[in-house]
């Protein structure tokens, strides 16, 4: 049983909510409130290393709670799926929320008025929030250190993998050592040779920030720019990515994915969409429809 499988589980089994499982027994997903609040308690998760937060009802979207993610916090995060769960034979949705690589902190206040007219503030312009047993708060100095701790972790083991390739490489498999031959002035290679010849050819050092200066909110600001008719959003794009499956693995020409941050993309993404768009007026949607289409949700069943 994987990670998501066991917070699944929890979240069918929970009787009150803990550092791993945030209960909303009476969630509304009209309510302004209730709308911040899970979005604190998802950016809380994920920076405490995942989780899953139970919500009454099974009438909550996935783009709902893209959408509050990508207007109150970043960095950019996708990292969660909703999944139907039986809590006490009455339905309920689980949000299985992934640990975070880069912090979400939060770019925008989060404030509501309760029904009798009370001013609430669920979260604070730059605020960082960690889960702290049943609640989610803004951060410590141990929330930090753990954080930091946890991508070290991660760090180390990719490590000792890729030292475990090295020592398992086929007999008569050579390690090669990369030449510099300029340094920029931060120290990092610009220009390699590929070896010793000192006749072979130069190869550059391509930066990320120039081939791929744009973050998710610049490429729907620039595609909205040049569509004119009608608009997308953080969802919409989201959907394309997925169902034409673009990554940095599959259009690197599209996407740079820096190891600390969140994804950065170029424009020949901006331009492909446009062209996409124009091709076939209905690209967003069909895309958002598949999209929707590959998320299935499996039923989970607990007793009273």
């Amino acid at each position: 049983m994987n990670s998501a499988e066991r917070f699944v589980k929890r979240a069918a089994d929970a009787k009150r909510s803990s550092k791993r499982v945030e209960l909303k027994e009476a969630f509304n997903p009209r309510s302004s409130g209730g709308r911040l609040e899970l979005v604190r308690d998802v950016a809380a998760m994920a920076n405490s290393g995942g989780g899953v937060v139970v919500l009454a009802g099974s009438d909550v979207e996935e783009e709902l709670i893209h959408e509050q993610l990508v207007h109150y916090a970043e960095p950019e995060f996708e990292s969660f799926t909703l999944e139907e769960v039986t809590r006490g034979g009455r339905p309920a949705t689980a949000v299985v929320v992934e640990a975070a690589v880069t912090p979400l902190v939060f770019t925008r206040q989060g404030r509501h008025r309760s029904a009798d007219g009370a001013e609430h503030i669920a979260f604070t312009r730059g605020g960082l929030y960690f889960r702290h047993g049943a609640k989610s708060e803004p951060a410590t100095g141990a929330d930090v250190r753990d954080f930091i701790k946890r991508q070290l972790d991660a760090t180390r083991s990719q490590w000792l993998a890729n030292i475990r390739q090295v020592m398992h490489a086929p007999d008569g498999a050579e390690v090669a050592v990369i030449e510099t031959a300029e340094r920029d002035e931060q120290g990092r290679p610009t220009l390699i040779r590929l070896t010793t010849d000192p006749h072979a050819p130069l190869y550059g050092q391509v930066d990320p920030d120039q081939s791929h200066p744009y973050r998710q909110k610049e490429v729907i600001r620039e595609v909205n720019a040049r569509l004119g008719s009608h608009e997308v959003n953080a969802f919409d794009i989201l959907s394309v990515r997925r169902v034409h499956a673009i990554s940095e693995d599959t259009r690197p020409e599209f996407v740079h994915v820096p190891k600390f941050g969140s994804p950065q993309y170029s424009d020949a993404f901006v331009d492909w969409l446009v062209a996409e768009d124009e091709r076939d007026p209905e690209f967003f949607a069909r895309a958002k429809t598949k999209y929707l289409a590959t998320r299935p949700r499996r039923r989970t069943g607990t007793t009273p």
